[in-house]
């Protein structure tokens, strides 16, 4: 303390000295403060741990509603042993005869001196012996001289820093400033530092390995992060903000240690190009209005088609006796039929209801049919059978054609295959189409066909003269032209003699 009074009292004389910065007395000075600075904040933790555990006996509500402890220590020494009765704290807010020679309400700001005074009143606490009083006294008195000593320090350290290293202090302030330089030593190791440490340096490891705490927002909170110029932006910046301001601190130390600008005009450019950057991520988006909506397609939408797309369909598609399920008749009963274990049913809707009494194969698509080739014609063409084509020749000798196949000496019957008109067995009602396959029919509807056919090819092509040229609708062999074509008679040189003529 004297040599920093002594200091205090002569003029400045970085700027006449010519030797290395860091070699000049007043900058070992002002280390050795910051160091010692720091330490008396250990012990004034100290200090009020032991008086919050001594004093508890008397007032234990006072720890929880001051938690300052300096304010604790002035408090504590202001109330002491007298009796914490309505009468005596009207008196003692304003009063100054206690062993500090303070009053309360100068400790205290106004909110919590009413908090305090009323809890004292009701406090179950007992009255300290003159020993334990004596020495909560002198603890009290310990903790304001080490605070008091602090600021002589603080507010030392922080005048010569504007003349030792201007260009950081105009940055980060000058308590941050000698803080950093207390942990790195001396500004040639600051300027050789990596930007990306400096964020780690005071951080305190050991407070949140002891709790383990893992959800904490920042892990490194050291001198940078409690700087007056990171203290204002938002926690979820701090992180992103510490790595701007480190960069500028390592650039404002080189500076300081070139003596290149003592007057701090780089460090004030430096500090606000980390304004502009911070101010930039701290400021709200551009408000782009609101967004017109997009003009209504009622299209559908293009899809890419092809095998896989097919087959893609074809996995999820309803088959045909789902579809038949969920289809109802008009007017008739669905049946159900139950499944599981209980009372579950299910309906069966359209499946079985439209049962006729056919029985229908696989309906041919005609584009995607097997065509024969030209030269195997398979077992020949289609013949009439009843009004509906037939596949398969007729079989037997009456078939025809070089291919034919004779399926009398197989002991197999020829009739009723592909025909209904044969010479051996019964008739058979089963008819081959190329469109339906195989198909039952009923004779006596087929028969009735018949004969509607036979009617009409009567009705339009019997009654015919011109086609019924020598018949028995024309007048043919009587001679006489009843209406009809009259057949002209042959030349006489083209005439055959019959064998009466021979006889005459």
């Amino acid at each position: 303390m004297q040599k920093i009074t002594h200091y205090q009292s002569q003029a400045a004389e970085t700027q006449s000295y010519l030797g290395n910065l860091e070699d000049h007395p007043e900058y070992q000075l002002l280390t050795q403060s910051n160091a010692l600075s720091t330490s008396i904040d250990g012990e004034i933790v100290l200090a009020h741990k032991w008086i919050k555990d001594h004093y508890s006996v008397r007032f234990p509500e006072l720890e929880t509603l001051v938690g300052n402890p300096i304010e604790y220590a002035n408090a504590v020494g202001i109330l002491g042993n007298t009796p914490l009765n309505s009468d005596n704290m009207k008196k003692i807010p304003s009063s100054t005869n206690n062993h500090l020679g303070t009053s309360l309400e100068s400790v205290l700001d106004r909110p919590t001196l009413m908090v305090v005074t009323t809890s004292a009143i009701t406090s179950k606490g007992r009255e300290l012996t003159r020993d334990e009083h004596e020495r909560i006294i002198l603890a009290c008195q310990m903790v304001i001289q080490l605070d008091k000593a602090r600021r002589t320090l603080t507010d030392y350290v922080q005048s010569r820093m504007n003349m030792f290293a201007p260009n950081l202090t105009a940055i980060i302030g000058s308590l941050t400033a000698a803080q950093l330089l207390n942990a790195v030593g001396s500004l040639s190791g600051l300027s050789n530092t990596p930007s990306c440490n400096i964020s780690a340096w005071g951080a305190k490891k050991g407070a949140n390995a002891s709790a383990l705490a893992t959800n904490v927002t920042v892990r490194q909170q050291g001198y940078l992060f409690h700087s007056p110029l990171i203290r204002t932006i938002p926690t979820d910046l701090k992180k992103q903000a510490m790595r701007i301001v480190s960069g500028k601190v390592v650039i404002a130390a080189r500076v300081d240690l070139s003596r290149t600008a003592p007057d701090g005009r780089e460090g004030e450019k430096l500090r606000e190009a980390c304004l502009e950057r911070l101010d930039k991520l701290t400021e709200k988006p551009l408000n782009k209005g609101a967004r017109a909506l997009p003009v209504p397609d009622d299209k559908p939408a293009r899809k890419r088609g092809g095998r896989r797309a097919r087959k893609a369909k074809e996995a999820v598609a309803m088959t045909d006796l789902r579809k038949a399920q969920n289809r109802m008749a008009f007017g008739q009963e669905e049946k159900e039929v139950g499944y599981g274990v209980g009372d579950s049913t299910a309906g069966m809707g359209m499946i079985g209801a439209a049962n006729d009494g056919r029985v229908r194969g696989l309906q041919i698509d005609h584009r995607t049919r097997a065509k024969l080739s030209a030269k195997s014609k398979g077992w020949g063409g289609a013949t009439s059978v009843a009004g509906a084509a037939s596949s398969l020749r007729g079989f037997g000798p009456g078939a025809g054609g070089p291919g034919h196949l004779d399926l009398r000496g197989k002991g197999l019957r020829t009739s009723g295959v592909g025909t209904t008109v044969g010479t051996g067995g019964t008739a058979s009602s089963l008819a081959f189409t190329p469109v339906q396959g195989l198909e039952l029919v009923d004779p006596s509807v087929r028969a009735e066909m018949n004969r509607k056919r036979k009617a009409e090819d009567d009705r339009y092509f019997k009654g015919g003269t011109f086609t019924q040229v020598g018949g028995d609708g024309g007048g043919g062999g009587g001679g006489g032209d009843a209406g009809v074509f009259k057949k002209p008679d042959l030349p006489p040189a083209k005439r055959v003699n019959t064998g009466a003529g021979k006889a005459a």
